[in-house]
């Protein structure tokens, strides 16, 4: 949750490639975790793969605003998005099986076999560290050729920037939080929800629950990529948080198969990431980004963390129903924010909800 803010490495790429350390290093703690059958020794290892995973979210999104410009942020944000609900969904449908082979070749079940599981699981955090030395590669030979001030992808995340943040960056970031505490905790829970309001078998249900990520794995890219050629990020946003209102309303409500609501829900969501994080890039200076995203992951961490707590209360003392209708509270919040950060932007100048051409005409013009 606090992970992102207080942690002043410079966001370049050795900052990028110590982060991808701590991830492969929480990772081994927590298999050997595993393995001798030590709780907390597991619980240490996801620790310190918070504090790299955490602060690895915030480079990477320092490293596209960096890389990329205008129209193409929003198709490289899809991507990324997509890239990890790929991972997801692999992990998802792969680790139970990948435990019954292991279980079969050793011959036992128990923490062993689920340590030596969670082992090779980490080899996808080696490919993670791989990928972050090809990046400082690739980022320092560009720095060579293109003649860049040395050292200017990197960028101390700063507390005292904070104060100069504007209020349309504070209205993205209220958007992000109601919107995800409304999406992530339901997926936490939504499978017994299944189970139980529509009769749903397990496996069932968990195929139904995890559509969200399936849908948003190849979405997301082509939504970027339409976001990038029409602009209109607010707009984009509105119909969003819209869609997912009226998803969490059809379940709520309604009878009708779940498969429509979450679908709905896994398009809208995997069109919020490509239109909303973008957004952050255009009212930020660029000194200042690795501080936005920074702040921007954690309170959405901390929203999680209380919204959590608080969705597992209400489900245990009020039931599905009430659960849903806090989740459609906390939408609706999201869409007043949309509302409030459109008008804001308009009177503004309206650079937030620009069109293709208009963002296109102005880098022109910058350049002339």
């Amino acid at each position: 949750m606090i992970i992102p803010l207080p942690f002043r490495l410079r966001l370049n790429r050795w900052g990028t490639i110590i982060f991808s350390c701590f991830v492969c290093i929480g990772q081994v703690i927590f298999a050997l975790g595993g393995i001798v059958n030590a709780f907390w020794l597991m619980e240490f290892g996801r620790f310190v793969f918070g504090i790299g995973g955490e602060s690895l979210a915030v480079a990477q999104n320092t490293y596209a605003v960096s890389w990329f410009k205008g129209k193409e942020l929003n198709l490289v944000f899809g991507l990324q998005l997509s890239m990890a609900r790929i991972g997801s969904t692999v992990n998802m449908n792969l680790m139970g099986w990948l435990y019954s082979k292991i279980e079969a070749l050793m011959g036992s079940t128990g923490h062993t076999t689920l340590g030596v599981t969670l082992m090779i699981g980490g080899i996808t955090c080696i490919l993670s560290l791989i990928c972050a030395l090809a990046l400082a590669y690739l980022d320092q030979r560009a720095e060579r050729i293109l003649h860049k001030e040395q050292g200017k992808t990197g960028e101390v995340i700063k507390l005292t920037d904070v104060k100069d943040f504007s209020l349309p960056l504070w209205l993205i970031f209220l958007i992000c939080v109601c919107y995800y505490v409304a999406v992530f905790p339901f997926i936490g829970l939504g499978k017994v929800f299944f189970i139980e309001k529509f009769g749903f078998s397990s496996q069932a249900a968990s195929a139904i629950n995890s559509v969200v990520y399936v849908i948003s794995a190849p979405m997301s890219p082509i939504f970027g990529l339409l976001v990038d050629k029409t602009g209109k990020n607010i707009i984009w946003v509105l119909c969003a948080v819209a869609a997912t209102l009226a998803s969490h309303m059809l379940l709520a409500f309604t009878l009708w198969n779940p498969w429509i609501a979450m679908s709905l829900l896994g398009v809208s969501y995997s069109l919020l990431a490509c239109a909303l994080w973008p957004m952050v890039a255009f009212v930020v200076p660029e000194h200042q980004l690795g501080t936005a995203y920074g702040f921007m992951q954690s309170i959405q961490n901390l929203g999680l963390a209380i919204i959590s707590i608080i969705a597992g209360m209400i489900l245990d003392t009020r039931g599905y129903l009430f659960l849903e209708v806090f989740f459609i509270a906390c939408v609706s919040l999201s869409l007043l924010s949309v509302v409030l950060l459109y008008l804001v932007n308009r009177a503004q100048g309206g650079n937030l909800n620009y069109s293709a051409k208009q963002r296109e005409e102005i880098k022109l013009s910058h350049t002339e």
